[in-house]
């Protein structure tokens, strides 16, 4: 990983890694640095990489409000929004979801608004991805979820009909 400006990080010095679809596995604990940003600066689905855009927005988490958002009081993830469809196919093969629900810790929230923060690393934190201290430099985008409506999980299986 290298620290470099990012186009989706408003040109702002930023945790970079190479991009090279279609090559290697996916580190499901650990998001691209890169494709994270664009899915969340672009309003991208995180499943399928199209756009959000007058589409059913769906938050999959177990975030809870933090009181470090941008004016207060928030729920805060790094985790991109997806379609309705596409939760529907997450929540049926993504394991960590499949344990979130068994342990019922997930929460299905349709996102109504929502905008994207993005996080500052502290020096120790570039120095454990890059080597080098660099405090202020970007590391994963936030979705903020300023306005939401907490669904049943059983709300997705109707995913047909967003």
């Amino acid at each position: 990983m290298m620290i470099a400006p990012c186009r989706y990080a408003e040109a702002r010095p930023a945790v970079c890694q190479s991009i090279s679809p279609g090559v290697g596995r996916p580190l499901f604990a650990k998001p691209h640095m890169v494709r994270q940003r664009q899915a969340m600066a672009q309003d991208l689905c995180d499943l399928c990489g199209r756009p959000l855009k007058g589409r059913t927005k769906v938050s999959l988490s177990h975030a809870a409000v933090r009181f470090n958002a941008a004016e207060g009081a928030a729920v805060l993830q790094v985790e991109p929004l997806v379609h309705r469809e596409s939760a529907a196919v997450s929540v049926r093969h993504c394991p960590s979801l499949q344990r979130d629900i068994a342990e019922n810790r997930l929460d299905v929230r349709r996102v109504t608004r929502s905008r994207v923060q993005l996080a500052q690393l502290t020096g120790a934190a570039t120095m454990e991805f890059c080597g080098v201290n660099r405090p202020g430099t970007v590391g994963h985008a936030k979705i903020e979820i300023l306005s939401s409506v907490s669904m049943p999980l059983e709300w997705l299986q109707w995913a047909g009909s967003p």
